[in-house]
């Protein structure tokens, strides 16, 4: 099975740090607006979430539908950027494990949420540089 989109870096000055951020994590973490901007766009596409909610990593967005239910998109600044940015999908592989030997695949849900993501975030004008991670940048991250 091949590699699946999940992980996209873009950049943008559309997405500013805020007051909070800076002061809670130092200036190291943010994404809160680039989170809040996803909320909004998904459901137009048809991928309901629930409320963001921040991690020491970033920020987490949960999707609220059924189909869904077992993926989640994580936001945050990417660092190799004055104004970089990275939006995954988690999980990144589509087989996942379920109680001790149920095992689910999720190959169509993880495409839908990678192609809306795309549209999301090549179709906005203040978004550019956009690229998707192939097999060797996954690897800079143990996956």
């Amino acid at each position: 099975m091949g590699l699946f989109k999940t992980h996209i870096e873009f950049r943008s000055d559309n997405f500013p740090q805020t007051s909070e951020e800076q002061k809670e994590w130092d200036g190291q973490i943010w994404g809160y607006t680039l989170a809040k901007y996803l909320t909004e766009e998904l459901p137009k596409h048809g991928v309901n979430v629930l409320d963001i909610s921040h991690e020491d990593w970033g920020y987490l967005i949960p999707l609220a539908d059924e189909k869904f239910k077992d993926i989640w998109i994580g936001c945050n600044h990417y660092q190799e950027y004055e104004n970089g940015f990275l939006v995954f999908i988690n999980p990144s592989k589509p087989i996942i494990k379920k109680g001790f030997f149920k095992k689910i695949d999720i190959s169509e849900q993880l495409t839908f949420v990678a192609n809306i993501l795309n549209k999301i975030l090549t179709t906005n004008p203040t978004i550019y540089a956009q690229h998707w991670w192939d097999e060797k940048d996954m690897k800079l991250i143990g996956q």
